[in-house]
């Protein structure tokens, strides 16, 4: 796992990812990766677990938190606009699934001492979310 602090755009995967989609914005690239984690069966890999955590930090910094992106990302919200129907729900099960058992990103982050620091970041990025709903 190329990652260098416990944020949601701290890695490769995620820093690759919010660099594309600012270059062409569209929710159906957001909305892929978040369907295709939370449909996966078995075991999730850590870059889609790293690209998902992305994703939903983008759709809870549309709903209702710029902050939660990088400063330099902030136009992304006005390039994409409000998140359409049903997406922050689909947030919301992307990153439970990416902190349930069979979950490579969450294994890997418990192998180190910042595990605890990344689930606050997921419960942040939950917490913006419901309260979007």
């Amino acid at each position: 796992m190329g990652a260098w602090d416990n944020g949601p755009f701290d890695n490769d995967e995620a820093a690759d990812f919010i660099e594309d989609l600012a270059q062409a914005p569209d929710w159906r690239t957001v909305t892929r990766i978040l369907e295709h984690v939370t449909k996966a069966a078995g075991y999730l890999e850590a870059p889609e677990g790293e690209m998902a955590v992305a994703a939903a930090a983008i759709v809870a910094a549309c709903a209702g938190d710029v902050a939660v992106l990088p400063e330099d990302q902030h136009g992304l919200k006005d390039a994409l606009g409000a998140p359409p129907e049903g997406l922050v729900r689909l947030a919301r099960a992307a990153l439970a699934r990416v902190v349930a058992p069979a979950s490579e990103i969450d294994e890997l982050w418990q192998e180190g001492d910042a595990h605890d620091a990344w689930l606050t970041h997921i419960a942040g990025l939950q917490t913006i979310l419901s309260a979007s709903q």
